[in-house]
């Protein structure tokens, strides 16, 4: 497919910002490397706009989101470093085209308008499950457009099929587009971790970074529903789209890195596409 020029997943804790982490940098080397790696290959597939869908932004539990405001912009101002802030012009084409595509798929789409702001009292800035790992892409020199997504608590199948209608819509487009699945693993790997400890997080990170690495959705989709619920974490649904975004493609995965140094799991994967298909 010669429009998908790549794809990642990525975490976003914001530690693994310089300005945020400083002398805790140096615990999540790991990932800040991977990060680094994965954006630039992203970057070198000369990408105009990135998809990317967050598990932070406005979050239904009957559909997923898509801003439309034609500027989306974002800091990471709640974590004490307001001047490390972003914005992107969004694709507004190709968020029309994944509109349609959903809505043909039967896949609810809500678009975030300042209305409908008003009304839930949610923020239209970009948040930072997707600064993260834009904060690595604009390191790496991108200055394209945006479609920001935020994922829907909806079953994972439909996240799946969700991410089949943008495959579909960026096959629409005349441009080079890359995907952004943006999430964390389990927050229950320590006994530190934010969200306490469970023994079953790591096999939950183990089991999904292996689904990565393979390019194996039906590993993804068939995972144990009590598991995943003592995993505690906000990266399936993120992966389940990617995975929708690359399916039937002749892809590529690599993980890059995974680590918990905090409690949580961070995976680093890199995906490259046949440009023949």
């Amino acid at each position: 497919m010669k429009n998908l020029v790549g794809c990642a997943f990525m975490p976003h804790p914001p530690v693994m910002v310089p300005e945020v982490g400083k002398d805790e940098l140096s615990r999540i080397r790991n990932t800040v490397e991977a990060a680094e790696q994965a954006s630039e290959a992203l970057k070198n597939g000369g990408p105009q706009t990135i998809v990317l869908i967050t598990p932070h932004g406005p979050v239904f539990e009957d559909a997923a989101a898509v801003s439309v405001h034609p500027r989306l912009r974002g800091s990471l101002a709640a974590f004490g470093v307001p001047d490390v802030a972003l914005a992107f012009e969004t694709d507004g084409l190709l968020v029309r085209h994944i509109l349609r595509k959903a809505e043909r798929l039967g896949i609810n789409i809500v678009e975030l308008t300042d209305d409908l702001a008003k009304t839930y009292r949610f923020s239209l800035q970009l948040d930072h499950g997707a600064l993260i790992p834009l904060y690595y892409l604009h390191k790496a020199g991108f200055k394209g457009q945006l479609v920001h997504i935020s994922m829907g608590l909806l079953p994972y199948e439909e996240m799946y099929t969700f991410g089949k209608a943008v495959q579909a819509a960026i096959g629409m487009m005349d441009k080079r587009v890359a995907v952004i699945a943006s999430g964390d693993l389990s927050h229950r790997l320590t006994e530190d971790a934010p969200a306490g400890y469970n023994p079953r997080g790591a096999e939950f990170d183990r089991l999904v970074v292996d689904a990565l690495a393979n390019l194996d959705a039906k590993a993804l989709l068939n995972l144990d529903p009590k598991l995943i619920e003592e995993a505690g974490e906000c990266g399936l649904r993120p992966a389940c789209f990617l995975m929708g975004v690359l399916g039937g493609l002749e892809a590529k995965a690599q993980v890059l890195s995974y680590e918990g140094p905090f409690g949580v799991g961070y995976a680093v994967a890199s995906f490259t596409v046949r440009e023949g298909e």
